[in-house]
């Protein structure tokens, strides 16, 4: 199942097909045993993965990749995502029952789908070569900053030690989460929340005093033609209400997109409410009243009531109609009747855009670390984006949805195994780049047309691979006379040599 994910990822019912066009030996088993391989017996093998202890196992198995590939556990990065699933999935297990598979349910959904039920999943990853060495299922309604304390009891388990450096989003910003972590001895990178008491203070302060900003970071821009992307620093001397370490960061990228998004929804904003005013028949306002609240709910909807004010104004507009019923003709005689409506009169709020401008980019790092530099702790942080590309790697790549099974104990243990295929898969690129770099290889023709590949990763690997055959030529008593294999070419031979797999496997 594992190499079927990685490879071919297939529903249950075409897997044994799939499988019958491989090598059976490679995966342990016989001819005979391939033709009894269907998708029931698939589906009771994932009833008996999800009955075993998958905590442990998931432990046991990223404590002998660490310990194997000597993976360096001073540093990980942690982060969750959402898994969305199509159907009702009614007759879940009570809540409250202990052993129970996570809960398909509604949430905060990360693939934008507030209509489809999900499962939480939670990754953490080394900074070596962002190889996973967590990961566990949750309930689709579960908060990411309850799962952190968890995560990282685990992590120390299979680091050995309390001390390496944890990282995560916002949500590990709270009292408890990084308290928990400071007590027992470990070191934590986070974002400080955009709600915390500390954020707005700073955002005030920032409005009429000035802040000695410290370049610590510059990188040029792919279009040669844009400016370098920069981040600035400022470490005062003020700290988080807790006592830690508070870093303040500005980025010019950020600042563009904080720019931008503020544009775009005071433009959404009064596109919406200059259609308010073309509301005719039953569906125009009858008070000012209920225009004011209707204008209020657009910007609230827009996130721009910080930035726009509507004040809505009466006027009427002169219409005439019949005095009596029928068809009119020459003798009809009209009335003048005055129609009310509502203008939405919108003014920018400039002292409010004004404030919020400067502090456009700003960012804040929270930490115990009394020793990194604001560009180090930078840093350490950047590398989170590794962590967010498995993510998007279990989605894109290894299609994990959509999941076509309707037993929850079915698909927590289909997605234990899409863990092992992510884990597997991170090996094989960390090996082969790490094999590229003491051998000082710059690129190898991996990409179309023989195309240079500087970090070549587990799925361009594979397909390297794909399409070689191996014939066996059989006798009348169906005894193999000869083996054929079909030529593998140079990158391919390089790429074995990479990940130190035996070519004879290729014939070769």
């Amino acid at each position: 199942m594992v190499s079927n994910i990685l490879i071919s990822r297939e529903p249950l019912y075409a897997v044994p097909g799939w499988f019958a066009r491989r090598a059976s030996e490679h995966a342990g088993l016989s001819e005979d045993e391939v033709v009894m391989l269907n998708d029931d017996r698939i589906g009771r093998a994932l009833d008996r993965l999800y009955e075993a202890d998958l905590a442990s196992l998931m432990t046991a198995l990223a404590v002998q990749a660490v310990r194997e590939f000597k993976i360096d556990m001073s540093q990980a990065h942690s982060d969750t995502t959402t898994v969305t699933f199509s159907g009702a999935y009614g007759g879940q297990k009570n809540k409250e029952e202990l052993a129970r598979p996570p809960l398909i349910t509604f949430g905060y959904n990360k693939d934008h789908r507030p209509d489809l039920k999900q499962l939480v999943y939670s990754l953490a990853v080394s900074a070596d070569g962002a190889v996973p060495v967590h990961y566990k299922l949750y309930d689709g309604n579960k908060t990411d900053d309850k799962v952190h304390i968890e995560t990282w009891k685990t992590i120390r388990e299979i680091a050995g030690r309390p001390d390496f450096t944890y990282v995560a989003d916002s949500k590990l910003c709270t009292r408890e989460n990084m308290g928990f972590i400071a007590e027992q001895g470990g070191v934590f990178v986070t974002v400080l929340a955009r709600s915390r008491q500390e954020d707005d203070a700073f955002r005030t302060y920032l409005q009429d005093h000035p802040i000695a900003w410290e370049e610590v970071r510059r990188q040029a821009d792919v279009d040669p033609d844009k400016p370098a992307k920069t981040y600035e620093a400022f470490g005062g001397a003020e700290r988080s209400a807790e006592g830690y370490r508070v870093i303040w960061y500005r980025s010019s990228v950020k600042r563009a997109i904080d720019e931008t998004r503020r544009a775009d929804r005071m433009s959404r904003a009064k596109m919406r409410i200059e259609n308010l005013e073309q509301r005719t028949g039953s569906h125009r306002f009858r008070t000012v009243e209920s225009a004011q609240k209707a204008a209020d709910q657009v910007l609230q909807d827009e996130g721009a009531q910080r930035w726009l004010k509507v004040q809505v104004v009466e006027s009427a507009v002169q219409d005439f109609k019949q005095a009596s019923r029928g068809r009119p003709g020459k003798d009809t005689v009209f009335r003048r009747v005055d129609i009310p409506i509502f203008l939405f009169q919108v003014e920018e709020l400039a002292d409010a855009i004004r404030t919020d401008a400067k502090c456009d980019g700003l960012f804040a790092m929270v930490t115990n670390h009394e020793k990194l530099t604001p560009k180090e702790l930078l840093e350490v942080y950047k590398y989170q984006p590794f962590l967010e590309k498995r993510n998007e790697q279990l989605k894109s790549v290894l299609a994990v949805a959509p999941v076509f099974l309707k037993k929850p104990e079915r698909v927590a243990a289909l997605l234990f195994l899409y863990f092992i295929a992510v884990l597997a898969f991170a090996l094989i690129e960390r090996e082969a780049r790490k094999q590229m770099d003491r051998l000082g290889i710059d690129a190898i023709p991996l990409y179309p047309e023989g195309r240079a590949c500087e970090a070549p990763t587990c799925d361009g690997i594979l397909q390297a691979f794909e399409g070689v055959r191996r014939n066996d030529l059989l006798d009348r008593k169906g005894r193999v006379v000869r083996t054929f294999f079909d030529p593998l070419s140079q990158v391919a031979k390089q790429l074995l040599k990479f990940l130190r797999v035996s070519a004879a496997h290729y014939g070769i």
